[in-house]
C-alpha cells in the first residue's frame, strides 16, 4: 500500500507515469516486491529482485537447520502457521509463491553465487513454469551486500539494463551484452503473447 500511495502521488504530481514503473528488491524487501507483485493494484512494468528472503516453501526447507532455523520460524510467523497439515492452506493464500499465476510483470532474479541459486530459485521456476518472463542471473560468490567494485557493478549495471530494456525500449550496444539481449528480446516476445501487449521500438 505504501508503494502504491507513493507511485499515486508523483503520478499525480505529474513527476512519472503510473504505467512506466519498476520495482526493485534486496534481501528483506524481495518478499515485499513478490507481495506487490502477487496481491498488489499497481502493474508494475519490470521488476528485480536479489539475494533475498521471498517467504517460499522451498526456501523454507532450504533453511531448516541454519542459523536456529531463523528464516523457517520468521516464515511461520508471517504466515500465521508451519506449512503442514491445516497450516498449509496458509501458506497457499499468504506465500507469493503459491500465487505466481497471479505476475504480469517480467522479473528478474539474481543469486549470489551458485550456493544462492537454490535460495533464490522458487520464483524463477515458478514463473518458468508458467511460461511468464523471467530471466536468472547468477554473480560470482560474494558478501551479502557487495563490496567487490567489479561484482557490484555486474550486479547494478545488469539491473539498469533490465530496467531500460523493458521501461523504455533501450538497448546498450556493448557487444559483450549481446546475449542477454537475445535472451530478454524473446522474453518480451513470450509477453507480447500473454498480454497481447503492442510491439515496442528498440533504440540502439
Amino acid at each position: 500500500m505504501g508503494y502504491e500511495a507513493a507511485i499515486q502521488q508523483l503520478a499525480n504530481e505529474g513527476l512519472v507515469d503510473q504505467n512506466l514503473v519498476g520495482i526493485v528488491g534486496f534481501s528483506r524487501t524481495c518478499y515485499y516486491v513478490l507481495e506487490a507483485l502477487t496481491t498488489g493494484a499497481q502493474h508494475f512494468k519490470a521488476a528485480s529482485i536479489t539475494d533475498g528472503f521471498n517467504l517460499g516453501y522451498l526456501q523454507y526447507l532450504a533453511q531448516v537447520g541454519i542459523s536456529g532455523n531463523r528464516i523457517p520460524h520468521e516464515a511461520e510467523g508471517m504466515i500465521g502457521a508451519s506449512p503442514s497439515g491445516e497450516g498449509l492452506q496458509q501458506w497457499f493464500k499468504r506465500s507469493p509463491e503459491f500465487n505466481m499465476d497471479r505476475v504480469t510483470t517480467p522479473l528478474q532474479v539474481v543469486a549470489n553465487g551458485r550456493p544462492d541459486v537454490l535460495f533464490m530459485w522458487e520464483p524463477y521456476a515458478a514463473l518458468r513454469i508458467l511460461n511468464k518472463p523471467v530471466d536468472l542471473i547468477v554473480l560470482r560468490e560474494g558478501t551479502h551486500v557487495l563490496t567487490n567494485p567489479g561484482e557490484r557493478m555486474v550486479s547494478q549495471g545488469s539491473c539498469v539494463d533490465w530496467f531500460r530494456f523493458w521501461l523504455k525500449g533501450e538497448e546498450d550496444p556493448d557487444p559483450v551484452k549481446a546475449e542477454q539481449y537475445t535472451r530478454w528480446r524473446d522474453l518480451r516476445r513470450l509477453q507480447q503473447e500473454n498480454h497481447k501487449v503492442p510491439t515496442q521500438s528498440v533504440s540502439q
